[in-house]
């Protein structure tokens, strides 16, 4: 499966026409079966936590807001206090990619001070790569501009704004998969959602796995059980149930004082997870490299415990269960980006090994994007 390079495609786009996103909190809800141990706290769990409660705050107080605003009959004010709360709370965001998209911009500019010939086709073919684009996007582009070029008195009409035309046409086509780019949650409400997350050490995944949990227990009003299945890794429980303290959600690790492997943890949290009626299950797994056979397998052999576990009907002639290939609901890899292109090559690996609904790119404050 070819893995599109979706992140800088979407900056080349806000430089042609601009990108606003925005969300909006909802209240935290009370979590069932609280079971966790006291451990010490580190400043910046506190910190990046401070910052995702005053934004659910700040999201509840708008709904409150505009709640009053309806009831009194204001509801164009009332929307119009929202957008600006929105549009301020998205600067920062958008600061934060003012380098490279101002970057880019700067040199699409001074390339093209006129009209586009084929002379300025290499130096095009440069500015994209450099923007980490990838080869087979940029050329595409760059063929694109050439038949417009070639084209009957069409250099009598290609210019600067034709050219930016012909970028946008590009990452849109690029960027259209044809699915949807949110998370698929389960819709049968008696079986829980279950995120797959793997990675790399180092790569960001235990932080995004806190990351996840809040929101979800905040933004998606749920109930959330985290599964410490890195019994690899040294301190690797210990870190995710720090998460689950501050995330204020539970979660299920190994049995103290056993030895048990990644396998066993998972079908324990699966059954806690179904029992006791959580909504979602985020599933930690231990870090690799692509190239670690033994531990690829084992993933493989988790993926294929919870299509077991959840498997909705048994093979006639055998007795046993039949593999339900539509869970995990999402496997997630988690790559750093400052990997640059590294990292697409590393994707598709993955994904031929383990098979990939998503990515999830951390780190985005440097100046590489994860390929």
């Amino acid at each position: 499966m070819m893995i599109r390079n979706y992140y800088l495609s979407l900056l080349l786009l806000s430089c042609c026409f601009g990108i606003v996103e925005s969300f909006v909190s909802r209240p935290p809800t009370t979590i069932r079966n609280p079971s966790r141990t006291t451990f010490q706290k580190k400043q910046e769990l506190y910190m990046v936590f401070d910052f995702f409660k005053k934004r659910s705050e700040e999201g509840f107080e708008q709904l409150n807001n505009l709640a009053e605003s309806v009831k009194k009959g204001q509801l164009v004010e009332g929307l119009r206090d929202v957008a600006e709360y929105t549009s301020v709370t998205n600067e920062k965001f958008a600061q934060g990619l003012a380098k490279s998209r101002d970057r880019l911009k700067q040199n699409l500019e001074l390339l093209l001070t006129g009209e586009v010939s084929e002379d300025v086709m290499e130096d095009l073919l440069d500015v994209l790569l450099q923007a980490d684009l990838g080869m087979s996007t940029s050329e595409d582009i760059v063929k694109e501009v050439q038949s417009l070029i070639a084209s009957q008195d069409s250099k009598k009409f290609l210019q600067r704004e034709e050219l930016m035309s012909v970028l946008r046409g590009k990452l849109i086509e690029a960027l259209d998969t044809g699915k949807s780019g949110s998370i698929q949650f389960s819709e049968d409400k008696s079986v829980p959602t279950v995120l797959f997350i793997m990675g790399a050490n180092g790569m960001g995944k235990t932080t995004t796995i806190g990351k996840l949990a809040h929101r979800l227990r905040t933004e998606g009003n749920q109930t959330v059980l985290m599964a410490a299945c890195d019994t690899f890794r040294a301190g690797a429980v210990e870190q995710l149930q720090q998460w689950a303290e501050r995330a204020e959600v539970d979660c299920y690790g190994p049995i103290e004082g056993e030895n048990q492997s990644p396998s066993s943890v998972l079908y324990g949290a699966l059954d806690k997870a179904v029992t006791e009626k959580y909504d979602t299950l985020l599933v930690d797994t231990s870090g690799r490299l692509s190239n670690n056979y033994a531990l690829t397998q084992e993933l493989d052999k988790m993926k294929r415990i919870i299509q077991k576990y959840m498997s909705k009907e048994n093979d006639q002639e055998s007795g046993k269960p039949v593999l339900n290939t539509k869970v995990p609901h999402e496997t997630l890899l988690v790559i750093d980006a400052a990997q640059g292109r590294m990292a697409l090559d590393s994707a598709k690996v993955w994904d031929e090994e383990i098979g990939l609904t998503g990515l999830i790119l951390t780190k985005l404050d440097g100046s590489a994007r994860g390929g």
